[in-house]
């Protein structure tokens, strides 16, 4: 009798065991799921900085260009612009350089 009792006892663990499985299954599930979401959340506001820098960058030139700035923020802008500019010219003289040889 006492086996019996032991073996009641370890079927009705391995019960409640596969009934915490099967939902901390179901809790994985679900937390994927948010976790996806979450990420595509992000991509997408990563996406609208992304725009929103663009725009103010934009704007800033049109402030420059139109004069109606701060003095100070157009010439450091400008050095910002001019040092890029440069930056891009070098990176398409590298590119030059390696098409050609």
């Amino acid at each position: 009798m006492e086996i019996e009792q032991y073996i009641q006892r370890i079927e009705d663990k391995l019960q409640l065991l596969l009934k915490k499985l099967q939902q901390s299954q179901a809790d994985n599930s679900v937390l994927r799921e948010q976790l996806f979401q979450r990420q595509a959340e992000l991509r997408q506001q990563q996406d609208t900085i992304a725009s929103l820098d663009e725009k103010l960058k934009l704007a800033k030139i049109a402030t420059v260009t139109q004069g109606t700035g701060l003095p100070e923020e157009e010439d450091a802008f400008r050095k910002e612009v001019r040092g890029k500019i440069n930056d891009y010219i070098k990176e398409i003289d590298r590119c030059i350089a390696l098409l050609n040889s």
